[in-house]
């Protein structure tokens, strides 16, 4: 179940985020509230000195947060929206990038209980990036909306 979750999850991510493909984004892992993703060197991903581009490595810890909003609320009628994103940079990548992201039960309830009442939520999430030492590479701090699509 888990492997066919995994594949469906980044069949999704590639059908609603072209770049998200164009920077082979893979999901290794992926599961109801649970997801590893990571993304290796190419081309695409390296700066002028051999290392992640800055901007490669937010998009993907972007993508983390949504993947694991995606593994973790049903919600086929909603929107998913990043407002405001921070990143702290703190080592350099340059083979592979690696994130693991979950949502504790209980933030599921809560949030999905504020979607259905209100039609609508803000809430902040965290994402850790490692490197392919196993070192946190940077840390992104997300505040994504939802909302109920009209009709």
């Amino acid at each position: 179940m888990s492997q066919n979750f995994a594949e469906e999850l980044e069949k999704s991510l590639y059908e609603f985020l072209p770049l998200v493909k164009a920077l082979d984004v893979r999901v290794e892992e992926g599961r109801p509230g649970y997801v590893k993703l990571s993304m290796s060197q190419s081309p695409i991903v390296i700066n002028h000195f051999g290392a992640f581009h800055a901007g490669a490595l937010y998009t993907f810890a972007e993508t983390v947060g949504g993947a694991v909003v995606k593994a973790s609320f049903d919600w086929d009628n909603t929107t998913l929206i990043n407002k405001r994103g921070e990143i702290r940079y703190r080592k350099m990548v340059t083979r592979k990038a690696v994130s693991e992201a979950s949502f504790a039960q209980k933030d599921v309830e809560r949030i999905k209980a504020e979607v259905e009442e209100k039609g609508k939520t803000e809430f902040t999430y965290t994402v850790i990036v490692k490197n392919q030492d196993e070192e946190v590479a940077c840390e992104a701090t997300f505040d994504f909306y939802v909302r109920k699509n009209p009709g």
